[in-house]
């Protein structure tokens, strides 16, 4: 039985309705402070993917203007010209500082400088092994990564394209994409823009110029570790950086042609701070609003429960009997409609007492007129019966049964089984021998159920004599055997007429032999070898029967196919006078089974009976029996086939019913297959069907019917035999 608690009601309303507003306000208030940051990250992401794309279309306007002039100073450009269109370049081309020329052998042929002034190289400086002359073995263009000018000492990179024979280098002044990353500021006036080339190679920093002119390296540093290692462009990282000292949040973009990495970030502690007062404001008001939370509950549950209380008071007085007291009006309407409803039910429980007082009458009534047996016990102690258990068991009242064990009155075989279903609360009927008080014993039927009755556990069991039922199954028993038995005796005759002839006609004519004088010895000694072996053949006809009509005392071991060859050696001759063929389909293996083989006899042979009668009544001219066997998993099967006509589908499913028969009365009782039926399902815990089929012999199709036995594979006890 399930404990109850006892809880306070007030105390658990006061208690949930407070958790429920401040789970509320906590839940709304953790929802928007996590909505104004995801807002906020994503307005930076929005604004810095925007710069990291705006620096990217610079870089890129850049590079193809630089590509297009290399294209023209390649195919447009002529030797006479040459200064001229060079000079040109430089002055509309901020971004580009000089324009060198190199033979094959990198060695400089022409040089034009925007800043003359700062040149300090001149014709045949050799520049073979510079990175832009090496590069360009291999390719027809290379761009350079960040090196420090020798003409000007600034960050530069290079371009640098075959024109014929010679080699063209443009040097290109990154000071106007550096002028033009400083107007990317954060809110802290801090820039968000640096650029590294593709060793990570520090190459604009309008924050840390001089590392630009150390020509930093980063790439061992988180910015890369974090960031552009490991994300993909435009990904957002949190990483710590070396060049500001402090956490930065940030993204970056890759250029593809100079394999640049564009990052773009802001400070992550002033995103943080930028929150605080917001987050300060909303931690605020979540306090406020669960002051005020708590406050209504306690509110709310005590103008509650001062109506509960007065509703309490009255209901202990009505508990105790008292059914005119009145209870005060509330000021709410749904108490009101409870307090209506308290003063309909002090009505009607004057009601239901009277009916209670007479159900109780028709319960005793009820319990004692019933036709079957009622034991109430607890455990095995009786506690109470009705009527029909006081006369059924002999008993002067029903205190002589109380207080009783209900096993006293179970014969022993009986006992174990009564105890393992008492401990079941519903189960299928069940048989057991009981024993009256004066010792008689006899047959019950039982089925039992627990019901809780006091706060006790009671067992309800009914149960019914079915003693007369069991007699009249012996009875039944008795008139098949009888009914088999007449059938033998008719085999018998049939198998005895064939060797008492031979004894008969062996006798005779050694007597006339004898009395003509022509009897010799050998003759006389063949004709009593024919006498004695037909005699022999006699005795072990009688051995067979007699086994057959014992009755079996407890269950065995046997082979199927053994007692199928035992069930037609019996009746033999009933088989060959009647022109019928048996044939055997058996199995591989022996199958073994328990139950009882005479018994099992006796349903072979009311089986093979049915059939013959079938073949005589339907004149079947060509008559077969084929008896096959079938394995699977789970079961065994005997199956039992023939071609004489079938069951008229009409009477099918009635031939297995007591003193159901298609014969005449002087041929048959009707018995025979339900005792089959019944030895097969009870006896041996299997089954037994029937169904009509088409059977095919010879080339000619026959109607016929199939007696199918099936035996669970688990009765077998793993008796299976190899042959």
């Amino acid at each position: 039985m399930r404990k109850i608690k006892n809880t306070s009601l007030k105390k658990q309303i006061i208690r949930s309705l407070t958790l429920f507003l401040i789970s509320v306000i906590v839940v709304i208030g953790v929802l928007s402070i996590s909505n104004i940051y995801n807002a906020k990250i994503d307005s930076i992401k929005f604004n810095q993917n925007l710069v990291l794309k705006q620096v990217n279309d610079r870089v890129d306007s850049l590079i193809n203007n630089i590509e297009y002039l290399s294209i023209y100073i390649e195919n447009k450009i002529e030797l006479k010209n040459r200064n001229i269109a060079f000079n040109n370049i430089l002055e509309t081309n901020k971004d580009i500082s000089s324009i060198l020329i190199l033979n094959n052998n990198g060695i400089l042929e022409e040089i034009y400088v925007k800043n003359k002034e700062k040149q300090n190289i001149y014709k045949g400086f050799d520049y073979s092994n510079k990175e832009y002359y090496k590069k360009l073995k291999d390719k027809k263009n290379y761009w350079s990564n960040v090196f420090l000018s020798s003409l000007d000492e600034t960050p530069t990179i290079s371009y640098s394209f075959k024109i014929k024979n010679k080699i063209g280098v443009i040097l290109i002044d990154l000071t106007e994409i550096s002028n033009f990353i400083l107007k990317f500021k954060n809110q802290d006036d801090s820039y968000m823009v640096r650029i590294f080339d593709r060793n990570g190679v520090l190459i604009m920093d309008p924050t840390n110029i001089q590392l630009v002119l150390q020509r930093f390296n980063a790439s061992s540093s988180e910015i890369f570790t974090k960031l552009i290692d490991i994300k993909e462009v435009n990904e957002e990282a949190i990483y710590y950086s070396i060049l500001d000292n402090e956490e930065q949040y940030g993204a970056y973009l890759k250029n593809e042609k100079t394999n640049w990495n564009i990052v773009v970030r802001e400070n992550y502690n002033n995103i943080l701070k930028s929150l605080n007062n917001i987050i300060f404001l909303y931690m605020g008001s979540m306090f406020l609003f669960m002051i005020l939370g708590i406050y209504l509950a306690f509110k709310i549950s005590k103008n509650i429960f001062s109506s509960f209380n007065k509703i309490h008071a009255v209901t202990s007085k009505i508990a105790y009997g008292d059914y005119e007291t009145k209870i005060e009006g509330s000021d709410f309407q749904e108490f009101n409609k409870l307090l209506d409803s308290f003063y309909k039910m002090q009505i009607e429980i004057d009601k239901r007492e009277e009916s209670l007082e007479k159900s109780l009458n028709s319960f005793k009534s009820l319990f004692n007129s019933t036709m079957e047996c009622v034991v109430l016990s607890k455990g095995h102690e009786i506690v109470d019966v009705n009527d029909v258990t006081v006369k059924l068991f002999g008993f002067k009242s029903k205190n002589d049964a109380i207080g009783k064990n209900v096993l006293d009155y179970i014969v022993d075989d009986y006992k174990e089984l009564v105890s393992e279903n008492f401990k079941k609360n519903v189960n299928v009927p069940y048989e057991v021998e009981f024993i009256k008080e004066e010792g008689e014993i006899f047959h019950a039927l039982v089925q039992g159920k627990f019901l809780e009755l006091d706060n006790e556990k009671i067992r309800v069991s009914a149960l019914i004599d079915i003693t007369e039922l069991k007699n009249k199954d012996r009875l039944l028993y008795q008139q098949t055997k009888m009914a088999s038995m007449g059938e033998m005796i008719g085999n018998i005759a049939h198998q005895w007429r064939q060797p008492l002839n031979v004894i008969s006609t062996s006798a005779s004519s050694v007597k006339l032999e004898k009395e003509f004088g022509v009897l010799d010895d050998k003759q006389l000694g063949e004709s009593m070898d024919m006498i004695v072996q037909n005699a022999l053949y006699l005795s072990k006809t009688i051995d067979d029967f007699r086994n057959f009509f014992q009755t079996d005392k407890s269950l065995e071991i046997f082979e199927v196919r053994t007692v199928v060859e035992k069930a037609l050696k019996l009746i033999q001759a009933s088989i060959k006078n009647h022109n019928i063929i048996i044939k055997k389909s058996f199995l591989d293996e022996m199958f073994s089974v328990e139950g009882y083989p005479n018994e099992f006899i006796q349903v072979l042979i009311n089986m093979f009976n049915n059939s013959k009668d079938a073949f005589i009544s339907n004149q079947i001219q060509h008559r077969v029996i084929e008896i096959k066997e079938e394995l699977y998993d789970d079961c065994y099967k005997l199956r039992i086939v023939d071609n004489a006509g079938g069951i008229p589908d009409n009477i099918l499913y009635k031939i297995f019913d007591p003193y159901f028969t298609t014969k005449h009365k002087s041929q048959g009782t009707g018995i025979g297959l339900y005792m089959s039926h019944q030895i097969i399902t009870d006896h041996m815990k299997g089954n037994l069907y029937v169904k009509n089929i088409n059977y095919k012999y010879e080339n000619t199709n026959y109607r016929g019917c199939s007696f199918t036995i099936k035996l669970p594979r688990e009765s077998a006890h793993n008796y299976i035999y190899e042959i």
